[in-house]
């Protein structure tokens, strides 16, 4: 689980710690897990849709499901010190982000600020807009 960086390997549950508290949210963290095997059962729904549909939409979706299922389950932390590498913590990263934002990236999630998320909505109206044009 090595992001990078000096720091040593951490869990989820003390990289979601951090967060919460750059966040400075109240109370204690608040986590949910769920088993492996969910990642399966949905897997299998996706590629059974796909397959008895010919849905290339849902043929992708199994295959972006088996992607997080690897990232979830493999161990991403490298033991050897010369492979690690960068100066910046993951606390100063998360720190770095709740303070200036962080602009839309589409290989994530996550929308760091306010003006990202609406110019992403607005790409992606105007994208469909041309679609139909097209059509």
């Amino acid at each position: 689980w090595n992001l990078g960086g000096p720091d040593e390997g951490m869990s989820m549950k003390e990289q979601g710690a951090i967060i919460h508290d750059v966040l400075e949210k109240e109370g204690d963290p608040k986590y949910i897990s769920v088993p492996i095997g969910l990642f399966d059962l949905i897997i299998n729904g996706l590629q059974w849709i796909g397959t008895t549909f010919n849905s290339a939409k849902f043929d992708d979706a199994a295959e972006l499901g088996r992607i997080g299922k690897y990232y979830a389950v493999e161990d991403m932390l490298t033991t050897d010190p010369s492979e690690k590498y960068g100066r910046t913590t993951l606390r100063q990263h998360y720190e770095y982000i709740a303070e200036n934002g962080q602009e839309y990236d589409p290989y994530t999630t996550v929308f760091g600020s306010k003006d990202a998320k609406e110019k992403f909505a607005q790409q992606k109206q105007q994208e469909e807009e041309a679609e139909k044009v097209e059509a």
